[in-house]
Formats: C-alpha cells, structure tokens, sequence
C-alpha cells in the first residue's frame, strides 16, 4: 500500500502542487492570498483534518460555544489557504508597505550578538524570521521535510530567503547552536509537538514542548526575541518583535513555560490565526469533538 502511494498518490499530489504554485507566482501577493484563502476556505471545512481542529478547540478553549468554535474553524481555513498562497512571495512582501514591523530598534542594537527568534504558526508564519532580513541581516531556520520528495523539490527553493535551513530534529538543534556560537540570528517556530521535547503546561493541558533553542541561548547567554505576526486584513501583516527578559533564576523549564503562555496570550487574541489541526496535545487525535 505504501508503495502504491509513492508510485501514484506522490506524482498526482506533486501536479497539484506544481500547478497551484504556477498560477500563485503569477499572481501579484493579494490575489494569490486572496485565492489561497478562497480554495481552502472552502475545501477546509469539509476535510478530514477540520474534525482534529474543533476537538483542538474544544479542549483548549472549553468555553467557546460549538457555533463559536465552527466559525473559528472557518476563519482558520481562510488564513491557512492564505498563507500558501503568499508562501513564494515572502520576500516581495518584506520589502512591500503590506508588512509593518514594531521593534526593530531591538535587532538592531544587538545585530553583533545574533540571537534566537521565536514564534508560532500564526498569522503568515513565514514572516516571523524576516525581522533580521529587513535589517539586512542573514537568517537562519528549521524546516520539516515533506513526505513527498517530488513536492519537497519545490518548497526548497522558498528557503532562498534564509541564510541556512536545517532539518527538524537533531539537525536543527546542532543548527541553532553553530548558528548562535557565530552570533547570527536563528529562527524557529515552538508551539507544535516534538517528540524529544518536554511535556510542559499549554492551555491549561500538558504538551511536548520543544527546549533545545532555549538550552542553547541560556548557555551561549544569547538574546530570546519573541516574533508575533498578525494578520491585520487580507493581505497585510503587522510583525511585533519584543525581547525577552531572563531572570536570574530563569532555567529552561521557567523559560520555556513563559514563552508557552505568552503564545497563549497571542492565540486567544485572535484564535482564528491560529494552525489547530495539528497534534498539540497528547489528546489531539482527530475525533470528533464532544458538542
């Protein structure tokens, strides 16, 4: 079965994939965002991932009604089309007035220092790394290889924005460190699950939590940026860049609970933005969630 998927399943997913990025890279940003958001906002709610996001939901956020939950589901499958449809214009769209940066004064007072940029998949989660890019300054980050390899082919080439790419995984964490030991700026998404992270408070609920980034920026004693990205209406984004303090008595399970709760804060803020089919929590396995 598995290699009849590979034989057929794997080129009948890479057409659509080269077709639909075809017509996206002819488009201007908007209206491959606009488009993007149009398609899944219509096929989303009807696919079979939609059933994980509203149990997602439902044990997050309890106190959301089933109709509050079902429109934010929605709203969510708009944002995710958008953000493929604007995923091979990232670079025109850092130099566009379609993003506005806060908090650049922070990258650039220790643009000698590097850092680790943090943030989640909200928003265009594309842009959380692109602070240090405005600024002129090379980037770092992870990616997680798809299981097409005829598909990852073509995603590869979006990474031409980054300085390096690393693999999830042991790679990304020796990435992170030989980047931050150059004193260059890393970025990294942490608020899906890894299974060598630690089982650490998220929404009230225990979650593999990844820790690497925040083992290494202790010892190496590197700047933590937090990266907030919010979609503001359609096609236009509004990146917060705020540093964050470490205390004296900070270790990285103190550390790594506050930037989980502070990602909290960011999701229920505007939970529409956020990326719920995944599996965040043990729990999360796609059942129907209870009405």
């Amino acid at each position: 079965m598995k290699r009849l998927r590979q034989w057929i399943g794997w080129p009948i997913e890479a057409l659509l994939v080269y077709t639909l990025i075809f017509v996206i890279r002819l488009l201007p940003p908007q209206l491959a965002s606009a488009l993007g958001g149009g398609i899944a906002g219509f096929l989303g709610p009807v696919s079979p991932w939609s059933w994980r996001s509203l149990f997602n939901l439902s044990y997050a956020m309890p106190e959301l009604t089933v109709e509050e939950r079902r429109q934010i589901n929605r709203r969510m499958w708009n944002n995710l089309g958008r953000v493929v449809g604007e995923f091979f214009h990232i670079h025109q769209l850092i130099h566009s007035n379609r993003v506005i940066y806060e908090g650049l004064e922070h990258i650039e007072a220790n643009k000698d220092r590097g850092g680790v940029l943090i943030g989640a998949h909200l928003g265009n989660w594309e842009l959380v790394g692109t602070p240090p890019m405005k600024l002129g300054l090379p980037v770092s980050a992870v990616f997680r290889p798809t299981n097409n390899p005829l598909v990852a082919r073509l995603l590869r080439q979006r990474n031409a924005i980054y300085h390096k790419m690393y693999e999830k995984g042991r790679p990304g964490a020796r990435g992170i460190g030989e980047t931050i030991r150059k004193n260059a700026f890393f970025a990294i998404l942490v608020d899906q699950k890894l299974r060598e992270g630690m089982m650490l408070d998220f929404f009230g609920q225990k979650a593999s939590t990844p820790v690497a980034h925040v083992k290494i920026a202790l010892k190496e004693k590197a700047p933590i940026y937090l990266v907030r990205v919010v979609r503001e209406k359609g096609c236009r984004f509004r990146v917060i860049v705020s540093p964050f303090e470490v205390r004296p008595d900070d270790d990285v399970v103190s550390v790594a609970s506050r930037i989980n709760a502070e990602i909290e804060t960011w999701i229920r803020s505007c939970p529409e933005q956020w990326l719920w089919p995944h599996r965040r929590w043990p729990a999360s396995k796609g059942e129907s969630p209870e009405d």
